[in-house]
């Protein structure tokens, strides 16, 4: 897995690409965490490079989701690989991001 951030100081954006899993998850809710204690407006997740994404990951998006709702930093996935969207819609996570319809090839 990798992890990319784009640093605007208003709006950062986290690009993941590769996979997900208990090993790397946790990397994710601790950069996530890091650049949410400077109290950006809104904090964008873009998933769309995710190959494989477990439970783990999950859980990852629920502690960066709670961390952004304490920090009142406005949370939003800028888009997600078809791997994210299929597991938390069958396992009803309770994830609040806004998931944002992409349109198949033009």
């Amino acid at each position: 897995m990798t992890l990319e951030l784009n640093n605007d100081r208003h709006a950062p954006l986290i690009v993941v690409s590769g996979e997900v899993d208990m090993s790397t998850a946790h990397l994710i809710s601790e950069l996530a965490e890091h650049v949410i204690t400077r109290r950006p407006a809104r904090l964008a997740l873009d998933l769309s490079g995710v190959t494989f994404f477990s439970a783990h990951g999950i859980s990852a998006l629920l502690r960066t989701q709670r961390a952004a709702e304490s920090a009142e930093v406005t949370l939003a996935l800028q888009a997600a690989a078809p791997c994210v969207t299929y597991l938390l819609a069958v396992t009803s996570a309770g994830i609040n991001l806004d998931i944002p319809v992409v349109s198949a090839s033009r």
